[in-house]
Formats: C-alpha cells, sequence, structure tokens
C-alpha cells in the first residue's frame, strides 16, 4: 500500500468533459438527439479502441428508456451500450452553478480567496452573503478563516451557516477574485491506495446494484444483444471513494487483478475517469482487463 492525496476537490481545466475527435456516423441521424458530452467521448474513446466496429447512436428520441449506443461489425450488430456516470450530482451542480458564470470579481475585495463549501451550501445564499463575510477577514487581516479567535470568532458561526468550510486567501493576478470549490468527504479525497486496481473491482460490483443504476440495468436488458455493456464515467465529483478512483486517474494505473462483480444485465464494462490523465479500463469475461488510450 501506498499514501496518495488528491486534490480533486477542485475542478480543474483537465477535468471537463471534452471531446475534440470526429464523431463516428449515426444509422439514425435523421431523428438524433443531440448527444450529451460524456455520451459523445464515450462513443469517440470506443471507436478508437475498436479498430473495424461501428459505435452507432441509438437513442433517437423516438422512444422512452433505450440505450445510447449499438456495436457493428460487418453490418451486424453484436452489442449494445449505455453510458453513465458515478457522480455526486450535489456537488457537481453546486460547483456548476458558482462556477459557470466565469471568474467571479468583487470590487470591495482585495481577493485571491479559495473558498470550500459543503454540498448542502445554497448559491444564492452565497452568492449574496459570502463577499461581506470575505470583506470582514480583509479587515481584520485574516488571511485564514481559521485564524479568527476571540470576539471575531462570530465570524466563523455565520461561515458555517452559509455552508463555508475553510476559506483561504492568497496572492492572485486578478484583484478582487473569488474561487469556490466543494469540500469531498476525507475518502473520496485522499487515503491509502494499493499496487492493483482491486479496490475499483470490488467498489463497482456495488455500485452497480444500487437502485439509482435499476434504470440503466433496464435498458441493457431490454436491448435483447448478446453483449450488453455499461460506459462508467467517475467525474472529478465521484461517489466513488479515492481508492477506487485512483488507478483510473493515474498515468498507467494498475489494471484490477480481479473480475467485477456485475448484474446479470452487464456483460462488459469499459470505465475511465475526466482527468487528462488515466487510461480507459475494459473488462471481458473471455480476455479480462484491457487498457486503451483515453482520447481527449
Amino acid at each position: 500500500m501506498r499514501a496518495a492525496c488528491s486534490k480533486r476537490g477542485r475542478i480543474t481545466r483537465g477535468s471537463r468533459l471534452r471531446c475534440r475527435a470526429r464523431r463516428a456516423p449515426s444509422r439514425h441521424s435523421k431523428y438524433m438527439q443531440k448527444m450529451r458530452n460524456e455520451e459523445a467521448w464515450a462513443q469517440v474513446c470506443m471507436q478508437v479502441a475498436l479498430p473495424g466496429v461501428e459505435v452507432s447512436h441509438n437513442d433517437d428520441g423516438r422512444a422512452d428508456a433505450v440505450h445510447d449506443f449499438n456495436l457493428f461489425r460487418g453490418g451486424h450488430r453484436f452489442a449494445a451500450v449505455e453510458v453513465t456516470t458515478a457522480a455526486d450530482s450535489a456537488s457537481l451542480a453546486l460547483w456548476k452553478i458558482m462556477n459557470g458564470g466565469g471568474r467571479w470579481i468583487r470590487e470591495d475585495l482585495d481577493g485571491g480567496w479559495l473558498v470550500a463549501l459543503t454540498s448542502t451550501a445554497r448559491a444564492k445564499r452565497i452568492w449574496a452573503d459570502l463577499p461581506a463575510l470575505l470583506v470582514e477577514l480583509e479587515r481584520l487581516g485574516a488571511q485564514n478563516l481559521s485564524d479568527l479567535h476571540g470576539y471575531s470568532r462570530h465570524l466563523i458561526n455565520r461561515a458555517q451557516r452559509l455552508g463555508v468550510v475553510h476559506a483561504h486567501q492568497s496572492a492572485t493576478d486578478y484583484p478582487g477574485s473569488i474561487y469556490i470549490t466543494i469540500e469531498l468527504p476525507l475518502e473520496r479525497s485522499g487515503g491509502m491506495v494499493g499496487d492493483t486496481g482491486d479496490a475499483f473491482a470490488r467498489w463497482v460490483g456495488s455500485w452497480l446494484r444500487q437502485p439509482s443504476q435499476a434504470d440503466n440495468l433496464s435498458k441493457l436488458q431490454r436491448s435483447g444483444a448478446d453483449e450488453r455493456h455499461l460506459f462508467l464515467i467517475l467525474p472529478g465529483f465521484t461517489v466513488a471513494p479515492f481508492e477506487a478512483y485512483d488507478p483510473l486517474m493515474r498515468p498507467s494505473g494498475p489494471l484490477p487483478a480481479v473480475a467485477p462483480s456485475m448484474p446479470k444485465e452487464i456483460t462488459h464494462l469499459w470505465v475511465m475517469s475526466t482527468w487528462n490523465s488515466g487510461d480507459v479500463f475494459f473488462w471481458s469475461p473471455e480476455k479480462g482487463w484491457k487498457r486503451f488510450e483515453k482520447v481527449m
């Protein structure tokens, strides 16, 4: 085992879903709805990993609850694919709200503030009340929320009511800037990791059996395909523990040495993280675990 730490609470440019490669053609392009970013990215990664296979978008909007892609070889369908994410939806939604409008600048601040929030913080209250709190910290010369003591500790209570976990000021090229991140539970932000990816294989089997995944399993079961692939994407704000996520964001991260215990609706598994580093892991019952290059 080795110790590792992560700054995954702060989303970087490298953790955004991006797809710059040309999309594979669809068999239903006349009716096709616009694909989600994660679907388009998964499609390109599969297309590169499977030369000679057509990865065709299937969810054309004409039927409810259908799987995302079909895989064709020689004109014959051999597999259905469903794409999903293991996301901490509350943290991800709050981060998008707070960071979706570009850099937050306040003229009444010196700036350079990095503020970590709980996932339950209310965006409207943060927009309205956080700047005044930071103004008070600057007036007191406190560059960290934890620096407060004595009579000024009432500001800590204000911060806690807002959902502020940490606030730190450092030098900045952007006066008045406020940067928001979301605090992750300790088990998702760092810890001990192994020399294999077995922690992921153990975790994913349990996660796939959660009630939240019933819809994905149902789509694959109804596909009628002999091979039923799930393509799983782990974003920066994932529900996976750090030890499971770590091999997927490490350059040449170790593959699992054990097979995942998956529900019968899934026969094959793809997985990758949204970080620039790391590979696509693929498991099949015939050949076990393999890795493919992640297309960015």
